[in-house]
């Protein structure tokens, strides 16, 4: 039985920046908000991880930095995780670059500022393979992008509460490039586009129990 507490954060939210958290990034060709879609698909990631703890007798506590559309700043997003004592912490995200540009993609603290990075790496290529492979199994013009490492304020380990040992493993997730028409109708405007963000959601969920029982 796995005993832990999972914080998702749906990215942006509101109507302006607040804390280098801006209220929207990208913006699909049918209008669809990043920070819309980011929300839909926390709530299903949310229920998929309820379903699994039922399924599995699992105690997880599960939490949202945000239920509605607001904005939080970055650090306030990590201080949910910080204050707690969360096991794992996933911010959602949706690209958007040149209406071209396809594929999954996940960040972590950059190695000169991250405590627990051999953590964070593993977690991150639990939730990236399983993403990648959901969207891959629908839709074949989508690449994996990889594991990367940045500077994103939502994963600084101070905030996150991880000032010693790296408790709370964490990783930002780059679900797809919304701006692209392709991935437009697979997300949003398609006849499948609820079952296809169930789909991505369950894969995230069964990401995050597989990293939790097999540190």
């Amino acid at each position: 039985m796995v005993n832990a507490t999972i914080v998702i954060d749906p990215g942006h939210g509101g109507t302006g920046s607040i804390g280098q958290s801006d209220g929207n990034h990208a913006v699909s060709p049918t209008g669809v908000l990043e920070k819309d879609l980011t929300l839909i698909l926390a709530q299903l990631v949310n229920s998929e991880l309820h379903n699994a703890a039922d399924a599995g007798g699992h105690d997880l506590n599960i939490l949202m930095t945000r239920t509605t559309d607001v904005n939080l700043s970055l650090a306030q997003r990590a201080h949910v995780a910080r204050n707690s004592n969360a096991d794992r912490f996933l911010s959602i995200h949706m690209n958007g670059f040149d209406k071209v540009t396809r594929g999954v993609e996940t960040y972590v603290r950059r190695a000169a500022d991250n405590v627990n990075l051999a953590a964070d790496l593993r977690f991150a290529r639990n939730i990236q393979n399983a993403v990648f492979t959901a969207i891959r199994n629908l839709d074949h013009d989508t690449h994996d992008r990889g594991v990367k490492e940045a500077a994103f304020g939502v994963l600084n380990d101070i905030s996150l509460g991880n000032t010693s040992g790296g408790h709370c493993r964490a990783c930002l997730l780059e679900v797809e490039f919304l701006d692209v028409p392709a991935v437009d109708v697979l997300l949003n405007t398609g006849a499948n586009a609820n079952a296809v963000r169930r789909q991505i959601a369950s894969s995230i969920a069964n990401a995050i129990m597989t990293d939790l029982t097999n540190p």
